[in-house]
C-alpha cells in the first residue's frame, strides 16, 4: 500500500479572551491524513537494490510518551555498506518528509525535535531496534519508519507501504496522549523588571511553547538544545520559551518571545490585548474549567486580568495584584525596522491564587495546580499564530482538559 501525500487544511477558530470579546485564530488543525491509529501495514516493503522487509512485530501496540518501542522484522538482501535506521516520527513531520521527497534532510539538525532515530541491528536476516518516544508528545499517533542509508545517501523504497520516494513505513502506533507535565522549583532573588538573564531564571528548566491546537512544534523554532536563556534567547530559531518558579510569596513566570515586528496598539489596562499580540497565563486548581484566573501582558507593558468563577463567565472589573514587567529589543509599533523580540516576567501572589481558585495556602513542595501559557503573535499584523504550553485540543484558550499539570518542588 502506498502511503499517499496529504494536504494541510486551515482552521479559523474563535478564541475568547473574556466575555464576548474574541480573537480569530488561524492555525493548522490535526491534518487529514492516510494514517490510521494502530494501523500495521500489510505486505512487504521493497527497496531498490533488492532489499526486502517482510513480516514485522512491534511492541507495545499502544505507546506512552517517554516509553520504549521495539520492532522486529525480517530484512533480506541488505548490501554491504548500507545501514538500516529506524525512526519514530509524528504524522505531520512524516508527511512533510513525503512532500519534500528528501527524508535525509529532515533527520539533520533543525528537524522536528521529537524525531528519534536508531541504527538497527541486523543478524541472520532479522532486524531489531528499540527507540524511546519523546517525553513531550501530543500527536495521537507515531509513525515507525525505516531508512536504508549508504553514507549521505539513501535507498528509496519502491513498493509496499512507504512514503513517496522515501522511507518504508513499518507501522502507525496509537499514542496515549496527556497534558504537558511541568515542575517549578524555588527561586530566590527574582526582580520583576522584564530582564530574564539573571541566575534565578538561567537555573530553571526551559519550556518551549508549541502550536496551541495540537501541540505540533512552533514552526519558527529549531531543534537546538536550549542551555541558557540569555540574550540569544531572542535570536531567530529559538522559539517562544517559558520558565516557572515560586517562593513563599508568589508564583513567577518568565517568557522569552522572539519577534521581528513588535506590535500592539493597546495602551490602557484591560484593553483586549488578545486581539493583537500578547502573552497570556492561566491558573486553576483543577481541570474542571471553574474558578480560574487569566493574566495577560503586551510588549508595551500593558496588562489585562480577569477572574472566572465559571467557564467563560469572566469578571474584567476585578483587579489583580500581580506584577508584570517587559523588556523589548526593538521598537513597538514601528513598521520600518526589524526587531528581535521581547521578554516578560510575572509575579502572581499566592494570596490571590488561593483566594480566587481552589488552591490551599501556604504553598509547599508537592502542591499541584493546572496552568497554561499562551502566545498570540501576528507576523503580518493580520493572521494569528497561537502557541501554548500544553495544547488545548480545541480552538479555545479556556479549554482546561489538557492544560499543563504543574507541581511545586
Amino acid at each position: 500500500m502506498l502511503v499517499r501525500r496529504y494536504m494541510a487544511s486551515l482552521l479559523v477558530g474563535v478564541v475568547a479572551g473574556c466575555g464576548d470579546d474574541v480573537a480569530a485564530l488561524a492555525e493548522s488543525p490535526a491534518e487529514p491524513t492516510s494514517w490510521a491509529s494502530g494501523e500495521s501495514f500489510a505486505g512487504d516493503i521493497v527497496f531498490f537494490e533488492g532489499v526486502r522487509v517482510g513480516a514485522r512485530v512491534v511492541s507495545p501496540a499502544r505507546v506512552e510518551p517517554g516509553s520504549a518501542v521495539t520492532v522486529r522484522a525480517g530484512l533480506t538482501g541488505l548490501p554491504d555498506g548500507v545501514e538500516a535506521w529506524v525512526g519514530l516520527r509524528a504524522p505531520r513531520a512524516a508527511g512533510r518528509q513525503e512532500v519534500a521527497g528528501q527524508s535525509r534532510r529532515l533527520v539533520a539538525p533543525g528537524a522536528d525535535r521529537r524525531d528519534r532515530w536508531v541504527r538497527a541491528t541486523v543478524v541472520d536476516d532479522v532486524m531489531t531496534a528499540t527507540l524511546e518516544l519523546a517525553s513531550e508528545w501530543h500527536a495521537e499517533q507515531a509513525v515507525l519508519v525505516l531508512e536504508l542509508r549508504r553514507g549521505a545517501s539513501t535507498l528509496m523504497a519502491r513498493s509496499g507501504p512507504r512514503l513517496d520516494r522515501g522511507a518504508g513505513v513499518l507501522a502507525v502506533l496509537p499514542v496515549v496522549t496527556r497534558p504537558t507535565r511541568v515542575t517549578a522549583t524555588r527561586v530566590r532573588g527574582v526582580v520583576v523588571d522584564g530582564t530574564i538573564t539573571e541566575a534565578a531564571w538561567v537555573e530553571r528548566p526551559t519550556l518551549l511553547l508549541a502550536q496551541s491546537l495540537d501541540g505540533e512544534p512552533d514552526p519558527t523554532a529549531t531543534a537546538v538544545e536550549l542551555q541558557a536563556i540569555g540574550d540569544d534567547a531572542l535570536a531567530p530559531g529559538r522559539g517562544t520559551m517559558v520558565r516557572i518558579g515560586w517562593d513563599d510569596a508568589a508564583l513567577y513566570v518568565a517568557a522569552s518571545l522572539p519577534d521581528s515586528d513588535l506590535w500592539s496598539e493597546y495602551t490602557a489596562q484591560d484593553d483586549p490585548l488578545y486581539r493583537q499580540e500578547a502573552f497570556e497565563f492561566f491558573v486553576a486548581a483543577s481541570g474542571e474549567g471553574t474558578r480560574y484566573l487569566e493574566y495577560q501582558v503586551s510588549a508595551r507593558g500593558v496588562t489585562f486580568d480577569a477572574r472566572f468563577p465559571r467557564y467563560r463567565a469572566g469578571d474584567e472589573a476585578w483587579d489583580s495584584s500581580f506584577r508584570a514587567a517587559v523588556m523589548v529589543a526593538g521598537t513597538v509599533g514601528a513598521a520600518d525596522d526589524r526587531d528581535r523580540g521581547w521578554s516578560t516576567e510575572l509575579a502572581i501572589p499566592w494570596s490571590e491564587l488561593c483566594a480566587e481558585t481552589g488552591l490551599v495556602c501556604p504553598p509547599a513542595p508537592g502542591m499541584r495546580l493546572r496552568v497554561n501559557a499562551f502566545r498570540l503573535e501576528r507576523p503580518d499584523r493580520k493572521r494569528t499564530d497561537a502557541l501554548a504550553l500544553s495544547p488545548t485540543r480545541a480552538p479555545d484558550f479556556h479549554a482546561w482538559g489538557n492544560a499543563a499539570e504543574l507541581e511545586l518542588q
